[in-house]
């Protein structure tokens, strides 16, 4: 749980604190897209459905993409405050999300979670979370991946590691990524 760590190290805010940047829409569009699949899955009574999205959603695309994108502006390296508050605000909505979620799947240690971070009561008395943003934002998701791989497969056959800076051109269409990405 190194993604729970991680994003507990930072402060938590209300939305009313934030103006999200393209990568956060991206990643909340997403987010909206997984709570919808997930919510269809419980309605089923089909919890393999929720269970392997969760997996899939929190591996593949938030651990592999998000994280490394949003790493340096939630530190606040080289971004404006308001900046790294977006960034902040988005990885707590999305941890939060993914662990109501999981709560009737993994309930112990979901709510041994949710009260270590949020220190609040039971998950179990919170409601399911609700697909609240736009998933227009999920355009790029395909291009963002092939561009990260590039990158990635890149570094590798040179033997870099992956801190490394590389150059290279941000493909047109996600120049509004390209702070995020650098």
């Amino acid at each position: 749980w190194n993604i729970t760590r991680f994003i507990s190290s930072f402060p938590q805010l209300k939305e009313a604190e934030v103006t999200l940047i393209i990568s956060d829409r991206w990643i909340l569009a997403e987010l909206s897209k997984l709570i919808t699949g997930c919510m269809e899955g419980y309605a089923d009574f089909n919890f393999f459905t929720p269970a392997n999205r969760v997996r899939e959603f929190t591996w593949n695309t938030l651990a592999a993409h998000y994280l490394e994108m949003v790493k340096a502006r939630a530190y606040g390296s080289g971004f404006s405050e308001e900046e790294q508050k977006a960034a902040w605000y988005t990885l707590h909505t999305v941890l939060k999300s993914i662990l109501l979620l999981l709560a009737p799947i993994t309930p112990f240690i979901t709510d041994a979670l949710w009260r270590q971070i949020y220190g609040s009561e039971s998950i179990h008395r919170e409601t399911f979370p609700t697909a609240a943003w736009s998933t227009e934002a999920t355009q790029f998701t395909e291009k963002l991946v092939e561009f990260n791989s590039k990158i990635w497969n890149e570094k590798k056959a040179k033997g870099l590691s992956l801190k490394e800076p590389v150059k290279t051109e941000i493909p047109e269409d996600l120049q509004e990524f390209s702070r995020d990405l650098k």
